[in-house]
């Protein structure tokens, strides 16, 4: 009899999982119309949630404690939630919400033999300003393996390296290292990470197993965990802020790094250049024929996604920090060729940058997949530039014979950023409009601004998207 109650109430649940792509309205009529159903729907329903919806469960003001009745209903929701998320920040943040939160920890467990609020909480999404993790504890569950956590700082707020304490305890004593799959902290280093934190992450990563997928830290952590996370078979997204760890690449531990999954590598760093020289000393390996298998070389295979900018706080703000030159860019593109986003910085108006039209020939057409990019371009001679690159290729022929390399157009976002207007004249828009064709650049979502250098982008577009027609 059991088995058939199970056989059951999966059919029920699959029933409610197809309906509830006609939308909530209909899972919740479903739920209504019969008592069999209601369970399954609200639990689908529920599956995800922002805090503030909760505090609707409380009928009555929460200024008051709430009947036992009432709580009793809360709980049976939130026993439905998996994923969660909660939004502190000062712009966002209410009283019904806060006031929830003082409710949650004052019924929070004491004692192992009490249930979470959250049981089965699997995920969950934290934006606030360090002092709004002390509600933290009290949400999370056992069974947690999704943490995001996202800190805000106020301008004049200062923060205190104990703030992160309650993170810290939920690293050290909640979180299973090995049931683990994705751990995001967005601290940026204004909002002051405590070296009690920092450490809680390194042993925490050291514990890690084949689970974690996704790794994200804006603070540097030690290389010993970093080769660790190199280890690991699975990790498909990882973000770093630190120097690259160049001593693996002679290191005798080199053969234990894997890193074959990763799809998504983003690097906040003030040495990119040191971290293109470690990437393409890993890349470039090859693998000598021995009549024994052995274990894959970091090859960078599955990369598709690569962002390399500097730490918030030290973009362009009065010169042009972007070091890379169109040498680097060219050891780029030889290095990853499957890439499809790129993401070299937002570019700015200083124009004294080293990366010139060249680096845009080089990645369209070495990267061929590449679909979306960011990068700084200096214009100071770019009508020279754009003849230079195709008489160099195409032995004088003009720029448009090039057409045809790639099945996909390259977007180059931001480009309204670039300067333009002292550079380039009337006179100069069909060679610049021909040779962004001849690489199939496309420049999309210009800002509204009504200057001069819009202008001209704006007229390079339309050009663009003419001679496709």
């Amino acid at each position: 009899m059991p088995h058939k109650l199970f056989e059951i109430d999966e059919i029920l649940r699959d029933i409610v999982r197809h309906t509830r792509h006609t939308g909530e309205a209909t899972t919740v009529s479903l739920a209504c119309c019969c008592k069999s159903f209601e369970e399954p729907a609200l639990s689908l329903l529920w599956a995800c949630k922002p805090l503030n919806q909760l505090t609707a469960l409380f009928p009555s003001s929460l200024t008051r404690a709430p009947t036992e009745e009432e709580w009793n209903r809360f709980r049976q929701y939130a026993s439905w939630i998996r994923d969660l998320s909660v939004d502190l920040t000062p712009a966002y943040v209410t009283q019904e919400s806060s006031l929830l939160l003082d409710l949650i920890v004052s019924h929070s467990p004491n004692g192992p033999t009490q249930q979470a609020t959250f049981p089965n909480l699997r995920g969950i999404t934290w934006d606030g300003e360090p002092s709004s993790l002390t509600y933290l504890p009290s949400i999370v569950s056992p069974i947690l393996t999704d943490l995001r956590v996202y800190i805000t700082t106020g301008r004049e707020t200062e923060h205190l390296p104990g703030e992160y304490a309650p993170l810290e305890l939920v690293i050290n004593s909640t979180i299973s290292p090995s049931t683990l799959q994705s751990l995001c902290l967005d601290i940026p280093p204004e909002a002051k990470p405590s070296q009690e934190l920092k450490q809680a992450v390194a042993d925490l990563v050291l514990q890690c197993g084949s689970a974690l997928t996704n790794f994200k830290a804006e603070f540097d952590i030690p290389e010993s965990a970093i080769l660790h996370l190199m280890s690991l078979p699975n990790l498909a997204v990882w973000r770093a802020a630190q120097p690259a760890p160049m001593k693996l690449v002679s290191s005798p531990l080199r053969q234990a790094v894997s890193f074959t999954q990763i799809a998504s590598l983003s690097l906040h760093t003030t040495t990119p250049l040191n971290w293109l020289s470690f990437i393409g000393a890993l890349a470039g390996e090859k693998s000598d024929p021995l009549p024994v298998p052995r274990a894959p070389v970091f090859t960078f295979s599955n990369l598709t996604n690569f962002d390399m900018d500097v730490p918030s706080g030290q973009a362009c703000l009065y010169s042009c920090t972007f070091p890379l030159t169109d040498s680097d860019i060219s050891l780029l593109a030889a290095t990853l060729p499957r890439l499809e986003w790129v993401h070299l910085g937002v570019p700015c108006f200083f124009n004294t940058c080293q990366t010139t039209f060249r680096s845009l020939h080089t990645l369209s057409t070495r990267c061929p997949r590449l679909q979306d990019l960011y990068i700084h371009i200096n214009t100071a001679t770019l009508v020279r530039d754009i003849g230079s690159v195709f008489e160099e290729e195409t032995k004088g022929t003009r720029p448009g014979s090039c057409l045809g390399r790639r099945s996909c157009p390259l977007n180059l976002w931001c480009a309204h950023c670039i300067p333009l207007e002292a550079n380039v004249g009337v006179a100069d828009l069909e060679v610049v409009v021909k040779g962004f064709f001849a690489v199939s650049v496309t420049i999309d979502l210009l800002v509204a601004f009504s200057d001069p250098n819009s202008g001209l982008w704006a007229k390079i577009s339309s050009g663009i998207k003419a001679l496709h027609v």
